[in-house]
């Protein structure tokens, strides 16, 4: 009974390292826009613009223009660009979720062998100090170590899952559950991110989050799978 509370416990403070990440994004984005963010622009605006795009198409610029500024990033409502799919939004959420998923483990493995459940524990810490970190700081250095360290654990998950390990830790090869699949699909996605920040230009020691209204579609549903996926697996009792 002692390791099922745990573990329930673990999974809702996963869900609630998620809302903290989030909550404050939304308020303030709610505060900077309040009811206007979704206002249409005023007519005069709409018409000058449209004169514009008159003038540009009479005198054969409309295209040229189209041509060297290339495709317009997609807006959300308010006007602001939406972040890539891969970006640092999603970095965050699947690094906290990544984290949240081997806190929620460690109590049973805890019950199985001190040694593991303590290693759940520092892990799901060092995830979560890295995403804190990210968050105040995006630099090219907290970027590789999110890649090394989410490929460090890739690997050793895989030896686990055909070898074993050795001294005796754990003799054959563990089988594949649910939520070590949902852990690594995390972690996956947070060295996707990783690599893609690393390849853009965008990587200063004061990149700010962007607002809830500015990530990108499947990055917000990613939120809601996250939080989703715990709570699944933790009722259906999935093989950790």
């Amino acid at each position: 009974m002692l390791a099922h509370g745990l573990h329930a416990a673990m999974v809702l403070l996963g869900l609630w390292g998620l809302g903290a990440l989030l909550l404050p994004q939304f308020l303030e984005r709610r505060g900077a826009h309040g009811r206007t963010a979704y206002t249409p622009p005023h007519l005069d605006e709409h018409e000058r613009r449209i004169a514009e795009l008159r003038a540009a198409a009479a005198s054969g610029s409309l295209a040229l223009a189209h041509t060297v500024q290339g495709t317009p990033a997609a807006r959300t409502p308010s006007g602001a660009p939406r972040t890539p799919v891969l970006g640092l939004p999603l970095a965050l959420v699947s690094g906290t979720a990544a984290a949240g998923i081997h806190a929620a483990v460690a109590p049973a493995h805890l019950s199985e062998d001190p040694l593991f459940g303590v290693f759940f524990l520092l892990v799901a810490g060092a995830q979560l100090t890295w995403v804190a970190a990210l968050a105040s700081r995006t630099t090219p250095r907290l970027l590789q170590v999110g890649i090394a360290l989410n490929a460090v654990l890739i690997l050793l998950w895989l030896v686990t899952r055909t070898l074993g390990l050795p001294f005796g830790l754990l003799p054959e090869a563990h089988p594949v559950g649910g939520w070590d699949v949902a852990c690594v699909l995390w972690q996956l996605a947070t060295i996707a991110c990783c690599a893609r920040l690393l390849r853009g230009a965008a990587t200063t020691t004061s990149t700010p989050i962007p607002g809830w209204f500015e990530w990108h579609p499947s990055t917000r549903a990613a939120v809601g799978a996250a939080a989703v996926v715990l709570v699944l697996l933790t009722v259906v009792g999935a093989h950790s």
